[in-house]
């Protein structure tokens, strides 16, 4: 048999080839190669030099709301780069989804009374109008998700979840689900969720998709798993010491780690000086439906950070979390427990929103309207 890729090239050669490689689908692509590939794509290292030499981005969309308005900034590592390009948003533009192929979904106000639903991709100032959700009108968008399927054209599907504008006395929580699919141009309705009183999705929390599936947390800590394939959900329980809620726990967040669903949670300690401590607990690499989180071995412990920054926003790679204060993001080095870089949010007076966004240049073939 012949030598695989890994075994021809050494590391170090492969490691800078990849670093230059400008299609994000291409470098999507270098993950299934093998196993080495794939750990060199999610070493702490990789993605800040791949950014510098392809001059993609990587990084964070915040929004907030002014004056009734959304604004929207985006921050990255490398912010204080002047030659970046610069990713706004047309004024009164709302995101209300995101994913790792430069692609948003957002809400257009055009004016008091009346919303424009759309997809683009801001790095090229592309973009699509949408027809409204059948469910738009009677119903409050609770949150929502894009995924990308294909390219040549562009193949997305977007998933939202609405409820009833009226509170209702009932056992259960009622969401609503619709699909976009590109490739119909249409929306259509599925069954809907129920979740025990008074359990809910998490407010102002974006989902994590892993493996053409969408992942939502509950204010019980479950985790609400929708399978883009099957079109089903179910509940994900957390095991006992994290679905617990205590009077140390400050905040938790699911994430990406590595291709895999994790949960970033923080506590503090009573005898701690302002000081909380911070892990990331993983689930199995093969199912994480099976509930086999990854406990000691990988659990990241991040030891005596100052409280102002307890607050998970994402993982930016293996090696970096992002986290949000009252008036300004940070990127947080774990290794060496440092602070990389703070973007003070100038035009926003809070973090309320994050959409973790990764893009590339190239244009995208959005097909017929």
């Amino acid at each position: 048999m012949g030598k695989s890729s890994s075994e021809e090239l050494p590391t170090d050669i492969v490691f800078d080839i990849i670093s230059r490689t400008t299609s994000l689908k291409t470098l999507d692509t270098c993950k299934s190669v093998c196993k080495e590939w794939k750990q060199i794509i999610y070493e702490s290292s990789f993605m800040p030099l791949y950014c510098q030499n392809t001059k993609n981005l990587y990084g964070y969309f915040v929004q907030d709301v002014r004056k009734s308005n959304y604004v929207s900034m985006f921050v990255c590592l490398d912010n204080n780069n002047n030659k970046l390009p610069v990713l706004r948003l047309p004024e009164n533009t709302r995101i209300m989804a995101s994913c790792n192929q430069g692609i948003l979904c957002c809400l257009k106000k055009r004016d008091s009374n009346d919303y424009q639903y759309c997809v683009c991709k801001p790095a090229t100032q592309q973009w699509q109008d949408l027809p409204k959700p059948p469910l738009d009108d009677p119903t409050t968008t609770v949150s929502m998700a894009i995924m990308v399927l294909g390219s040549t054209p562009l193949r997305y599907k977007i998933v939202r979840l609405s409820r009833d504008g009226t509170i209702k006395e009932s056992k259960y929580c009622t969401y609503y689900c619709e699909i976009f699919d590109s490739e119909t141009r249409a929306w259509r309705k599925i069954q809907d969720v129920n979740l025990p009183y008074p359990e809910l999705i998490r407010d102002s929390a974006q989902p994590v998709s892993i493996n053409n599936s969408i992942h939502w947390l509950t204010n019980d800590n479950n985790i609400l798993k929708f399978s883009l394939v099957q079109e089903s959900f179910h509940i994900i329980t957390l095991p006992e010491h994290l679905h617990n809620t205590d009077n140390n726990r400050l905040s938790s967040k699911l994430v990406e780690y590595e291709g895999r669903l994790g949960l970033v949670c923080t506590t503090q300690e009573e005898d701690s000086n302002n000081n909380v401590n911070m892990a990331i607990w993983l689930t199995d690499e093969e199912n994480e439906s099976k509930i086999n989180w990854r406990t000691n071995s990988k659990k990241v412990l991040i030891n005596d950070m100052v409280e102002r920054y307890a607050n998970p926003a994402g993982m930016y790679n293996a090696g970096i979390l992002f986290l949000k204060a009252a008036d300004e993001v940070v990127f947080y080095k774990i290794q060496d427990r440092s602070l990389i870089n703070k973007v003070k949010l100038d035009r926003l007076r809070d973090a309320r929103e994050v959409f973790q966004f990764r893009s590339d240049f190239e244009r995208v073939d959005f097909g017929k309207s």
